[in-house]
């Protein structure tokens, strides 16, 4: 059987963390999302693979390459413009159909179709290939926020229909208006709304693409639209899932984190100097550092290269890059630090994320608490730090104030307190 991993898209509600790169290609755990993808679809048998690429389509390519490494065939069609899921997929009909598709009394082959950008483990996916010859199939979740989602109504267990996300979430994403705190939290419901929501993970067959060929390409169109028109000729069943793992919003990055990294084995391949404590499972990479009177607490990990400390602490559920550097007497909690970041001296980072080749200096401090805030006539509060994109320059003494968002390429003169969101390349020096 064949998987199509749909890897096309930029993610614009994870501003500006893809700037540089897909959603499927931001690290959680310190790798890429799609490489959880391609990993679990390895363990459930699937060998041939056609990934849809499109925005910085490079960067997912030199990731995977051809798959000889791990036992795949990976083969790549590009998605040149963003037209929708359905387009996405027409993509990969030469790959999948092998010429074959229309030939009469042929067998349909079929085939899996999975997000590059979202995670279902590996007994999800043998649930859905097991499903019986002539059905198609899709994996769904249950979700209080179900308004960020398609919700899917199944009428003894086969499709019926799905709606798809309602247009306050689109109104939302579009304006740029809302801070990022909106974004996140305007649609948190309380546990009594529980939906059934769609994961975009699907088992079809070559049918698909004689569907697709009725309808118009040229403007976005939804996979979930073909598919329920498909449901009231054949049976489409829907397999509930407990465990989904996908990104929304720069948020949702940290839960992924927090939850990839709870089956983190501990692992040292650093050098541990004087004083270190390590405490939980906690995963140093090869040539790391960890100076003097430094406090690791796991779940965390620590990636190649890195140098941390002395008298530094690095909290749990935290994931640290390659090459980065934590500077002595800095705490760093929750959080996502990318590759090649410097953090200074006696800074603060809590429940935030931080790009790629940041220079940050000393006495840097991200305020972090409940934040509430007022969205669909009722109060929601969560707890935030901030979100710092790549290659950003900040002096000394600066405070971000939470929820705030800061763009790529910003620079932020000393003594700053930074308490709305800067657009990317903005210079408040």
């Amino acid at each position: 059987m064949k998987a199509v991993v749909l890897a096309a898209g930029e993610g614009r509600r994870l501003r500006p963390l893809t700037g540089d790169r897909g959603k499927g290609m931001l690290p959680v755990a310190n790798r890429p999302i799609i490489s959880y993808v391609i990993e679990n679809l390895a363990t459930c048998g699937i060998r041939d693979l056609v990934v849809v690429v499109g925005y910085q389509k490079e960067k997912v390519m030199n990731l995977l390459g051809n798959g000889k490494e791990l036992g795949l065939r990976i083969e790549y069609v590009e998605q040149k413009f963003q037209l929708g899921t359905a387009h996405a997929l027409h993509q990969a009909r030469d790959s999948i159909c092998g010429g074959r598709e229309g030939t009469p009394n042929k067998v349909s082959e079929r085939f899996l179709v999975v997000p590059g950008d979202s995670i279902v483990n590996q007994k999800a996916l043998s649930r859905l290939v097991s499903i019986p010859e002539g059905e198609w199939g899709m994996l769904a979740a249950s979700s209080a926020n179900s308004s960020k989602y398609g919700v899917v109504t199944a009428r003894e267990e086969h499709l019926a229909a799905i709606h798809e996300k309602h247009k306050i979430t689109e109104d939302l994403v579009s304006s740029g208006t809302p801070s990022i705190v909106a974004l996140a939290l305007w649609d948190q419901r309380t546990p009594s709304d529980s939906s059934l929501i769609n994961t975009g993970t699907y088992l079809l067959d070559e049918g698909i693409f004689r569907l697709l060929g009725t309808k118009d390409l040229g403007e976005p169109l939804r996979l979930t639209t073909c598919i329920s028109e498909e449901a009231v000729r054949r049976p489409v069943k829907v397999i509930t899932i407990d465990s989904w793992l996908d990104a929304v919003y720069p948020w949702d990055l940290l839960t992924i984190n927090e939850h990839i990294l709870t089956s983190t084995p501990r692992e040292s391949a650093g050098t541990m100097e004087e004083g270190v404590v390590i405490k939980g499972s906690v995963r140093i990479g090869e040539g790391a550092r960890v100076r003097c009177n430094t406090v690791i607490e796991g779940p965390a990990v620590i990636g190649p290269g890195t140098s941390i400390g002395p008298s530094a602490y690095v909290g749990p559920n935290t994931s640290i890059g390659e090459n980065c550097a934590i500077g002595p007497f800095t705490a760093v909690k929750g959080s996502i630090i990318m590759d090649d970041t410097v953090l200074g001296t006696h800074s603060s980072v809590n429940r935030s994320i931080i790009g790629n080749g940041c220079r940050i200096g000393d006495m840097f401090c991200i305020e972090q608490g409940e934040n509430t805030i007022l969205l669909e006539k009722r109060f929601t509060t969560k707890k935030l730090g901030a979100i710092v994109g790549s290659d950003c320059v900040i002096s000394d003494h600066v405070s971000m104030g939470q929820g705030v968002l800061l763009g790529n390429g910003c620079k932020v003169g000393p003594h700053r307190h930074v308490r709305d969101n800067l657009q990317d390349g903005t210079n408040a020096v």
